[in-house]
């Protein structure tokens, strides 16, 4: 082991002499989600600032003046505007205008007979200020049918709660940590897997394939060292990039998401009658719980790139042998993200999809003990059978020494 240990030592020195890759590898992780969540941030609050200020241009067609002096009294909200030329849909895609609303023209009849009648709406629902202008016109006519039936029931001299007999009070059990645990746990586990597998290989081919191609794998198993050390060495080496990899990622998102994205979470929870406050984004003990089920899965894919890496003949084929790997990661962690897979009995047993789903659920404030154990005990047997195959497979002078 100790022979190991020197490998790996020797690994981790010709990194450090190599600043671009060591700011990728370590720099980058830590700079990107700060930096993008926060230019996300500013866009998200700049485009609804300006959304919000300006008021919603609607095309009106309302012949008996139902609803056109309701929406000339609220500048603020609507400017009407009259029809644009051409297809009134490629107006919309076109964003000359926010929604086209129809009244029926005998509207006016049908409220003297307090019979109800419908508006037609047309909007762009790909478009955020559609939808807004839509809100808008809905809470328009809210207020609207208020006054009518208030008046209504005045007439009759009914009380005004005869309209609304039951009324619901709806208050939110989930707090701004479980709320944001529930959205990180959807795609932070796909994203840990990608990242540890994708910082694991350009580490491992550089260390395998590559010492092939300078010819300085050579000079080092002509050393004391046994093969199975340096086979290890290397192991350790490429499963110690991943493991870092996928824990600065983690670390950078958990501090993003903490003081950056949190907040605004808690304030949005508390205006909408949740919880103000509660649990972290995220724990310490779900970090440490994601860490562990993620620190065997990172041994194996060490053992697939080693693996592949060790049998290529150059840098080009374990590339190209080593990318069905990452369609496999890609695969099943997109495939642990699908509604309801979590409900399937088989899931806690596939290898990698369980790891991805038990995380999500610790990030969901869900987390099954016994899902996670299983995940582990399966991920460490995996790996162990893997570590041994690769030893052995990996010691024969036709595999050590295939050229190109």
């Amino acid at each position: 082991m100790r022979g190991a240990l020197l490998i790996c030592k020797k690994e981790f020195l010709e990194l450090s002499k190599d600043r671009r890759t060591l700011f990728f590898a370590f720099g980058m992780p830590l700079l990107l989600y700060p930096l993008l969540f926060s230019m996300m941030n500013k866009l998200e609050s700049t485009d609804s600032a300006r959304r919000i200020k300006h008021p919603s241009r609607v095309y009106l067609v309302d012949p008996s003046e139902v609803l056109a002096p309701s929406l000339k009294a609220d500048p603020k909200n609507f400017e009407l505007v009259g029809r644009p030329s051409g297809d009134l849909k490629q107006a919309l895609k076109d964003q000359k205008l926010d929604l086209s609303v129809e009244v029926p023209a005998d509207a006016k009849e049908k409220l003297d007979q307090q019979m109800t009648f419908t508006i037609q709406t047309l909007r762009d629902g790909s478009e955020r200020s559609g939808d807004l202008a839509l809100d808008r016109l809905k809470d328009s006519v809210a207020t609207r049918n208020k006054l009518l039936v208030s008046s209504r029931l005045e007439a009759l001299h009914a009380s005004a709660q005869l309209a609304e007999p039951i009324a619901v009070a709806a208050t939110s059990a989930a707090d701004a940590g479980l709320q944001m645990g529930k959205i990180l746990g959807s795609f932070l586990p796909y994203l840990l897997l990608l990242m540890m597998f994708s910082g694991s290989m350009q580490p491992g081919i550089y260390v395998t394939a590559g010492e092939k191609e300078r010819g300085t794998l050579q000079s080092l198993l002509s050393t004391r060292l046994p093969r199975n050390q340096i086979i290890l060495g290397k192991l350790f080496y490429v499963f110690a990039m991943g493991i870092l990899a996928a824990v600065l990622n983690l670390l950078s998102m958990g501090f993003t998401f903490t003081r950056m994205v949190g907040p605004a979470m808690a304030a949005n929870s508390a205006a909408h009658g949740g919880a103000p406050a509660g649990l972290p984004i995220i724990s310490t003990m779900i970090l440490l719980k994601s860490l562990v089920l993620m620190i065997p899965l990172g041994l194996l894919f060490a053992n697939f790139i080693v693996f592949m890496g060790i049998q290529a003949r150059n840098t080009h084929e374990a590339g190209t042998a080593m990318m069905p790997g990452l369609f496999v990661v890609i695969f099943l962690g997109v495939f642990s993200m699908a509604p309801g897979i979590e409900k399937m009995a088989w899931v806690p047993y596939v290898p990698v999809m369980n790891v991805s789903l038990a995380i999500r659920k610790l990030f969901s404030q869900q987390g099954d003990n016994l899902q996670c154990l299983i995940a582990l005990a399966m991920t460490i047997a995996l790996a162990a059978i893997m570590t041994w195959i690769s030893t052995r497979v990996l010691d024969r002078e036709s595999v050590i020494f295939k050229q190109s």
